[in-house]
């Protein structure tokens, strides 16, 4: 007799808890308060948006990130079977660029992997010799920074470095505003999701890291689905 178990919300986690459940001889019941399920992840239709018949257009809440050194949300993806391909991991596409709007100031643009090709690079020297406005010397000290936690043990990271606030870490305050603005506030919040002031310097660290190790190695910086979400993942 199969043991049966309840998994209270439809987002994400619950989903991929059912998944795996389901997959190992579980009988699963999952309860969502909403007609939808997806929870956060899940794209929400624009009222009034479609025009000659066409479905309402599909907005998305908050940023779809699936970085490189994610390997679990791909690896339930390549289980989830889509039409005309082998399975939903392949509506992940690796992303070529990033693009960083400013207010006020130019955009930055940034290879977001290895380089391939001769685009590639010219970006790449455009980023070194242009610069993104941050002083020399405190792009140096930044990356003292992040060398201070690579050569850290688990030990420091977990008892010390899990109590420093990352714009202390970096010691954001006593920096430019370039500085604090890119380095600080800007990583913090597009990679991390959290304040700078807030979050630690483990968690933040450890994180930046992961993406640029992603980003020198394997999977790239970033891969972006090829539709909407619920489309192109939850759905199926």
């Amino acid at each position: 007799m199969a043991i049966r178990v309840a998994v209270l919300g439809g987002g994400v986690g619950g989903l991929s808890a059912a998944h795996e459940l389901i997959e190992r001889g579980f009988e699963v019941s999952v309860y969502e308060r909403r007609e939808v399920f997806g929870g956060k992840a899940r794209s929400i239709s624009v009222p009034n948006s479609g025009q000659a018949g066409r479905r309402d257009l599909p907005g998305e809440r908050g940023f779809r990130f699936f970085p490189g050194f994610y390997r679990h949300l791909p690896d339930t993806m390549s289980r989830i079977p889509y039409p005309g391909k082998a399975s939903v991991v392949e509506n992940l596409g690796e992303a070529t660029r990033v693009h960083l709007a400013r207010a006020g100031q130019p955009p930055v643009t940034l290879t977001a992997r290895v380089p391939k090709d001769l685009g590639d690079w010219v970006v790449v020297f455009k980023e070194i010799f242009g610069g993104i406005g941050v002083p020399e010397d405190e792009v140096l000290f930044f990356d003292e920074r992040l060398f201070t936690l690579l050569t850290s043990c688990p030990e420091r990271m977990d008892a010390e470095y899990e109590q420093i606030p990352w714009w202390m870490f970096i010691d954001a305050a006593n920096r430019s505003m370039a500085y604090q603005t890119l380095l600080g506030k800007g990583l913090t919040r597009s990679l991390v999701a959290v304040r700078a002031q807030e979050g630690s310097a483990r968690t933040a660290g450890r994180t930046l890291l992961q993406l640029l190790f992603g980003l020198m190695t394997v999977g790239g910086f970033d891969r972006l689905l090829d539709g909407p979400t619920s489309d192109v993942w939850l759905t199926p």
